[in-house]
């Protein structure tokens, strides 16, 4: 068989064989063109300077110097002046319960009332003893004194009546006497004037000394009076009556004395019985117009802490008042535990406001510094363990390491190589970094 294109085959296949031949062959040429143009294109030339960095648009803040008070903050526990329990001195029926928890109790007035019958009975009996003790020694009282007594002696109608026998034998005696001197006595009848003169003598002081015994005795029955009539009063339970309320009263009056008790704790009742087995207490009395706050106070500033300090109270009950108060003593040791130590602040309470066993926050005023620099508190960034701010230099910043002290709600304390007239930056900080150019928004 011969090949169509040797043989003379048709020339219509032969035509369409080198037409798809010529189709291929100027594809490969297409494509190598396109691959070979870049290599042969001219290359751009090289720049020779790099572009300037694009200042960061930030916003900046005055550097303020303002007058900044240093205290010392501390939480504590509001305390009464005075906290007094009460309890009977002696035993009896409670009869009358004049005072209940909330009431205010002045000094010297009358809380409760002990049934007074035995009392008064006791005093029965001793009153009248007293007096004819008294009156068989012709006294209308008792003396001051031994001495006063002695001198009295002689106005005792047994003792009067013994010095009077002593006289009247004594005379016989030397009467007697003086007539056995001269002869005309006897012996015998000297004999007998002596021993009557020893015998009064001897009544005398036998007289003497039961004046004495009547006067002992009519101590002991006034210590008996006493006694009762100390058991009467104390059947009336009263509210003590402080050291400070004379000096108080003598300023403003008694009547608007601040100082005075309210009852914190009633524990009996009308009708209950007083024990004399056991101390029962009536009544629990608080001084509250002036409180003791006690706060905790770190250790480390017991050197800036001294009595006399002003301090600023507050609690939550009335959150937009301030409470005035005085350092007025720091306990002397450290708690092991939290490593603070007891700071005592008198608070006046005139106005009532503040209860015993409240919560407080106290703030003691240390020291005012004049100029205190200060920031907004965005200006401060603070990074890797460093804190700074950007000051403005012209139209860069340069970066300042700063120390940041007290804090408030706009702005900051900072120490650190800053002058008073600076400006910061206070917001993109990010994109800055020391000596960045910056514009001010």
């Amino acid at each position: 068989m011969k090949c169509p294109m040797l043989s003379g085959g048709p020339i219509g296949a032969t035509d369409r064989m080198r037409s798809r031949w010529d189709r291929r062959y100027a594809g490969v040429l297409v494509a190598f063109a396109l691959f070979a143009l870049p290599a042969c294109a001219p290359k751009a030339a090289p720049t020779t300077a790099k572009s300037a960095p694009q200042p960061v648009v930030v916003t900046v803040a005055q550097v303020k110097p303002v007058e900044l008070r240093r205290t010392v903050s501390g939480v504590g526990t509001l305390y009464a002046n005075e906290d007094v329990m009460l309890s009977p001195k002696v035993d009896g029926r409670v009869l009358r319960v004049l005072k209940n928890e909330g009431d205010t109790a002045y000094p010297g007035e009358v809380l409760m009332e002990l049934d007074p019958t035995d009392a008064r009975l006791a005093i029965g009996q001793a009153q009248p003893a007293l007096q004819a003790e008294l009156r068989k020694l012709k006294l209308e009282a008792l003396p001051e004194s031994d001495a006063v007594f002695t001198a009295h002696l002689p106005n005792v109608d047994s003792v009067a009546q013994a010095k009077a026998n002593q006289e009247l034998a004594e005379k016989e005696f030397v009467r007697i006497e003086e007539e056995v001197r001269r002869g005309v006595g006897s012996v015998q009848g000297l004999d007998s004037a002596r021993t009557k003169s020893k015998v009064a003598k001897t009544a005398v002081d036998l007289a003497e000394t039961e004046a004495r015994v009547t006067l002992a005795q009519a101590r002991r029955l006034s210590s008996a009076l006493d006694d009762a009539e100390d058991r009467l009063r104390e059947t009336q339970l009263r509210v003590p009556v402080p050291d400070d309320w004379a000096a108080w009263s003598a300023i403003v009056g008694p009547a608007a004395n601040p100082v005075r008790y309210s009852v914190a704790a009633r524990m009996v009742h009308k009708g209950a019985t007083i024990s004399p087995m056991r101390v029962t207490n009536a009544f629990r009395l608080v001084t509250d117009h002036v409180l003791k706050l006690r706060v905790a106070v770190p250790e480390r500033y017991s050197p800036d802490v001294h009595v006399g300090q002003k301090v600023e109270v507050r609690v939550e009950a009335y959150p937009n008042l301030v409470f005035p108060g005085t350092v007025a003593r720091m306990f002397p040791t450290v708690d092991p535990e939290n490593r603070t130590f007891v700071t005592e602040v008198e608070v006046p309470n005139c106005c009532r406001k503040l209860k015993c066993g409240g919560f407080a926050n106290a703030e003691v005023l240390v020291r005012t510094d004049a100029a205190v620099l200060t920031v907004p508190q965005e200006a401060v960034v603070t990074f890797a363990g460093v804190t700074k701010v950007y000051v403005v230099e012209g139209e860069t910043v340069k970066a300042v390491e700063v120390e940041v002290g007290a804090r408030e709600k706009d702005w900051v304390e900072i120490r650190g190589a800053i002058s008073a007239t600076a400006k910061v930056v206070t917001s993109g900080q990010t994109q800055l970094v020391d000596g960045s150019p910056i514009r001010v928004r």
